[in-house]
């Protein structure tokens, strides 16, 4: 499905939950909204914020945070502290379970998935007698230096 395609559909669920909630449909709301999802990689409010300023868009932290939790709630976007003081935001509409790796010496973050974390997840809600909404698994760790060579050479 091309990207443009996904953005109508996020922008109509996006409209759909602010009638639902009563709350007005501002132009604010959906340039983060698109910036969220023009974007591959997880972001913080003041990197989502630079990007903005660079678009030319007028618009204060204190919006981008208001609208952050917003789109959270509408569950368009997910909120991740990876042990790095701050939050770090991803689209989330047309995305299934991930999990990530987080490379402290580099910074990087990884997503992966692998079925087995699916199956231990249904393990522990027969065993405790619990539905599991949702999940997140962090792995922290550093970028091996012979993967590194690998790909250089």
């Amino acid at each position: 499905m091309s990207s443009a395609r996904n953005l109508k559909i996020v922008k109509k669920a996006l409209e759909d939950y602010l009638e639902l909630k009563g709350q007005r449909k501002t132009s604010e709301r959906f340039v983060i909204l698109k910036e969220m999802y023009n974007c591959d990689e997880h972001m913080d409010v003041d990197t989502l914020h630079f990007r903005m300023r660079l678009k030319n868009y007028k618009i204060s932290k204190a919006t981008i945070y208001n609208n952050l939790d917003m789109l959270i709630d509408a569950g368009l976007i997910r909120k991740h502290q990876f042990g790095r003081g701050k939050a770090y935001y991803e689209r989330s509409f047309f995305r299934g379970n991930h999990d990530h790796v987080i490379l402290t010496d580099t910074e990087e973050i990884k997503e992966f998935y692998d079925a087995r974390i699916e199956t231990i997840k249904e393990t522990i809600e027969q065993i405790l007698d619990v539905t599991i909404e949702s999940h997140s698994l962090y792995f922290y760790g550093t970028r091996n230096t012979c993967d590194s060579e690998q790909k250089i050479a």
